[in-house]
């Protein structure tokens, strides 16, 4: 965190990507939309946000505008609930609306989104391992961070595609934005 003035930390943010791209170095900004004003700690439980869509759009949107017009590479996804964004109270790891609508609609990104780990208890306390990767996935997660149980999330992974749950062309748009970071 760079401080709580948005065109501050905006430009640090900018300075900072550029620093590591000279060096070779992709960077991963998070989490999205913004963990700050949380009622907890995702690591301790789910964590919720009373703040408003305008809030976090004149504010924290604006630093991950300047990181993803930076090039940012990836954006972690928090798993605290956003109510004012999404309009319900799932994790934001596991909305569209704040994934696909928000981040990659309204402010345009086309790179990695990655989910927090998801062993932490704001997902591994109310969803299973398959559960909560399947879920993060169909929201617009394009990798997924840490399982609690990586065998089951893995296989639950593997069937939502064999069943059509997870489309192929889903899949496939994700693979495309992973390979153009690691190739």
């Amino acid at each position: 965190s760079y401080g709580s003035d948005a065109v501050v930390a905006a430009s640090m943010v900018t300075s900072m990507l550029q620093g590591l791209k000279q060096q070779g170095i992709d960077a991963c900004v998070g989490h999205f939309p913004g963990a700050g004003a949380t009622t907890k700690d995702t690591n301790k439980g789910l964590a919720t946000t009373n703040r408003s869509a305008e809030d976090f759009r004149q504010n924290e949107f604006q630093v991950f505008k300047a990181a993803i017009d930076g090039g940012a590479s990836m954006i972690m996804i928090s798993h605290m609930s956003a109510p004012a964004l999404s309009g319900d109270d799932l994790p934001c790891s596991m909305s569209s609306v704040v994934i696909t609508d928000i981040l990659r609609g309204e402010l345009g990104y086309d790179g990695v989104v990655i989910s927090q780990a998801m062993s932490q208890k704001a997902i591994s306390d109310y969803y299973a391992s398959d559960e909560a990767a399947i879920a993060s996935l169909k929201a617009g997660c394009d990798m997924i961070l840490d399982p609690e149980d990586f065998e089951l999330a893995y296989k639950g992974v593997l069937q939502a595609a064999k069943d059509g749950v997870i489309s192929e062309e889903r899949v496939n748009d994700s693979l495309r934005r992973i390979y153009r970071v690691k190739y």
